[in-house]
């Protein structure tokens, strides 16, 4: 067994194949997205990262003997998360109020907020969004923050966890890693269980739903906790890197994951992607470490996280212009491309010059007035925004509801003193889809039957209630 030194050694140092690994995991998330539209696994290899990484952080600070500093750790992470996160937040709400027609507008307008907050996973769990919903043009432009709200959620649970060690190891005088594989094996067992009882319950809610999602990220744990310990022969590495990068891209072709997803069956990518990181660097020229270690794939790996926050909304955007759910081969190589030619500026000019300010990072008061300007900056745009179009569209509302009864008496036209006033032209049974639920469960599930399938028309959405207005589905400019 290594000795304590070395275990603290192997806990640090850049790790060249996983940053190759963050590329090929946002690259299959978006090109199944875009020209498939099945699960990749490529989330689930994020999440593993994310603590993985956070683990290796926390254990060397205890090998070290240093203060965990929980409270410095949260205002860095979400300083470090937050700006690409605002950035794409706000350009997507510009987006949707631009492009999207009505209906999705006064569907979607508090996603941002939702998302900002980091609970966008617990809002698309309350309105029963449908993950793997067949007609994705109804598809929130928000929809994909829901990963990162479930990590966000883990940046805060996590380092409580490594706290919860600490005391730990001072009364009882134990090392802090054989305590934390006990808490993260513990934590593994539990939700892995409850992940594939909710699955199987209620599958809808489970995708969303952060304690079905635990096990993953203490499986990225135990991961960054015994890969120090693991020693193996060139030529097993060599064999390992190679087979976990053909499991991780043969994912979503092989496995129809609908249905199963996130039970067991997660421990596919999960286990294609742990054992790309027991390979580590294999030393060899024939490695996989020496391919995700290849310059362009570091670059794209520099520029994953933005990546991924931006080719959903470019994604949705794109077919709510275009009334087109299927993406041929041209538009799509051009969506991919567009998503990375973004990712790349927004990284340059947005996260790269804030990781290297060194204000920001001075004292955690300064960490904290950075996170606070951004999350108050935000919040007010995306507020300002929802309240505006809430007023117009309830306007609107009140026009199309004064509109519909001119045109459409019903038994007032039997009366003897009845006056037609509407307009002869008006059609005078337009499509209606009477609902009576509250807004965002009847447009998210009940549009999905009576949507109407051509880009342009008359059809409206009319509530028996005060919950939702009747919205024109009519695309803006149309």
């Amino acid at each position: 067994m290594p000795s304590d030194s070395q275990v603290v050694n192997r806990y640090s140092g850049f790790r060249p194949e996983v940053q190759g690994l963050r590329a090929i995991a946002v690259l299959m998330v978006v090109v199944y997205h875009v020209f498939i539209g099945r699960v990749s696994g490529g989330v689930d290899i994020f999440l593993l990262i994310s603590a993985f990484f956070m683990t290796l952080s926390f254990v060397r600070k205890s090998e070290n003997g240093r203060p965990l500093a929980i409270g410095r750790y949260w205002l860095h992470t979400f300083k470090r998360l937050l700006p690409l996160a605002a950035a794409t937040i706000l350009l997507t709400s510009i987006a949707l109020g631009l492009w999207y027609p009505e209906w999705a507008v006064w569907a979607y307008r508090g996603d941002g907020l939702a998302a900002l907050f980091y609970v966008e996973n617990w809002q698309l769990a309350a309105v029963q969004a449908d993950y793997y919903a067949a007609d994705e043009s109804l598809a929130s432009p928000f929809q994909h923050f829901w990963s990162l709200s479930v990590q966000g959620q883990v940046f805060l649970i996590w380092p409580l966890i490594f706290g919860l060690a600490w005391l730990i190891c001072r009364k009882m005088g134990w090392r802090p890693v054989r305590v934390l594989a006990v808490l993260f094996g513990l934590l593994f067992a539990g939700s892995l269980a409850y992940s594939v009882y909710i699955t199987k319950a209620d599958q809808q809610h489970a995708y969303f739903d952060t304690g079905a999602r635990l096990w993953e990220f203490a499986f990225g744990s135990l991961l960054a906790l015994t890969i120090p310990f693991v020693r193996s022969p060139k030529w097993t590495r060599v064999t390992l890197g190679w087979v976990g990068l053909a499991g991780m891209i043969l994912c979503g072709i092989v496995l129809d994951v609908q249905g199963v997803f996130p039970g067991w069956i997660a421990l596919w990518p999960l286990g294609s992607a742990a054992a790309i990181m027991i390979a580590g660097s294999s030393g060899s020229a024939l490695g996989v470490d020496r391919f995700l270690s290849w310059s362009p794939v570091q670059r794209l790996g520099d520029s994953a996280y933005a990546l991924y926050l931006v080719h959903w909304p470019i994604l949705t955007t794109y077919r709510a212009v275009t009334g087109q759910l299927d993406v041929a081969l041209v538009p799509g190589a051009l969506l991919v491309l567009s998503s990375i030619g973004l990712a790349v500026v927004l990284t340059r000019f947005i996260d790269e010059p804030l990781r290297r300010w060194r204000w920001a990072e001075a004292t955690t008061k300064h960490m904290a007035a950075v996170v606070a300007f951004i999350v108050m900056v935000t919040a007010t745009a995306v507020g300002g925004w929802i309240s505006f179009e809430t007023s117009r569209l309830r306007q609107e509302t009140e026009q199309a509801r004064a509109d519909f009864e001119r045109n459409n008496p019903g038994a007032r036209s039997l009366m003897d003193d009845f006056v037609y006033q509407g307009d002869p032209g008006a059609p005078v049974l337009p499509e209606v889809g009477g609902v009576g639920r509250p807004v965002d469960e009847v447009v998210r599930s009940l549009l999905r039957q009576i949507r109407p399938h051509r880009r342009h028309g008359p059809g409206l959405l009319l509530a028996d209630t005060d919950h939702l207005p009747a919205v024109a589905h009519r695309r803006r400019g149309g």
